[in-house]
């Protein structure tokens, strides 16, 4: 079996409601059954055993039947010898997150409030951010300092959506990402970049 990325935590199981739900989508298959690709915990969604208030939007607020019954995450593979014939990861996104969008998240009817949506894409990036190699085998943390959201089209409800994200570049202690949010027939009708500043070693931040 082969070794979790080393971002997530070994001992957090993926729901196999979450896993059983999306291996029959076709939006998942694909990558599901691409060797670039491994499941993840989607971290916050796990409830803080510290007893602080950490992550309970995701875990407890938005997890529930009518939100968002059924998420799951992808990370691409970094360090797997892959075999000969494995689709060119150039274009590949770094992290995906399969979401599915009840009726408890609409603003207008039947359509997903905007800030349900940017606070879903601001989560999918700093994970996305926070599980690049350099980062989870340095321990660094990361800050979010920008966020930029393009709404292109409604997002309804009930619905299977899916989210892509792409580190594009570092600057220093400045890394930019990007990511999509896209409906089960390919159609992009979310876009979003930001910033995240890492931390200064010496800051104690």
């Amino acid at each position: 079996m082969a070794k979790r990325h080393p971002f997530f935590e070994p001992n957090l199981e993926i729901p196999s409601k979450d896993l059983e739900f999306f291996s029959s989508h076709p939006l998942a298959g694909t990558y599901l059954n691409n060797p670039l690709f491994e499941p993840v915990p989607f971290i916050t969604r796990h409830a803080n055993g510290d007893g602080t208030t950490s992550n309970r939007f995701f875990s407890k607020v938005i997890n529930t039947d009518d939100t968002i019954p059924h998420l799951l995450a992808l990370v691409r593979k970094a360090d797997q010898n892959l075999p000969t014939n494995a689709p060119d990861s150039d274009g590949d996104p770094d992290f995906i997150v399969f979401v599915h969008l009840g009726p408890d998240l609409c603003g207008f009817q039947d359509t997903v409030h905007g800030g349900v949506l940017a606070a879903l894409l601001d989560e999918a990036l700093g994970l996305c951010a926070e599980s690049s190699e350099l980062v989870s085998n340095s321990k660094v943390r990361l800050y979010t300092a920008g966020l930029e959201i393009a709404y292109r089209s409604p997002v309804f409800t009930p619905s299977v959506a899916v989210i892509k994200t792409w580190i594009k570049r570092r600057e220093g202690r400045k890394w930019f990402l990007e990511a999509q949010l896209l409906n089960q027939d390919g159609k992009v009708l979310v876009e979003a970049k930001t910033l995240y500043v890492s931390a200064r070693v010496d800051a104690g931040l």
